[in-house]
């Protein structure tokens, strides 16, 4: 899976730059199976569309097939995110608790 098509390129975080975003927490959003390429589209219009761009800082997708279904979102404020979020089709669930950094280096293999 080629995860450079995949996230929107306003949304990209490159190794080096991932550890400077500080201003938001990572959360882990489920999609519906099979459906992460779809939702990564709709989630990059939604965020043009309604200027979301201070809402989700960025977008990461792991290339494991084990998170085939998973996108991890750096957020400004859950709440606001979250009831965007439940607007996108596909969308499935967003974890409540903050990721910790060595969830997010485990599943992007960062470490």
């Amino acid at each position: 899976m080629d995860t450079e098509k995949q996230i929107p390129e306003s949304q990209k975080v490159s190794a080096r730059d991932f550890w400077t975003i500080k201003e938001g927490n990572w959360y882990l959003v489920t999609v519906r199976s099979k459906k992460r390429e779809i939702f990564l589209k709709y989630l990059d219009n939604e965020i043009k569309n309604n200027k979301l761009e201070d809402l989700i800082l960025a977008v990461e997708t792991p290339e494991n097939d084990i998170y085939e279904d998973i996108v991890l979102l750096n957020l400004s404020n859950f709440q606001a995110a979250s009831l965007q979020l439940k607007k996108i089709q596909y969308f499935q669930r967003i974890e409540r608790q903050p990721l910790k950094l060595e969830q997010i280096n485990k599943m992007l293999a960062l470490e």
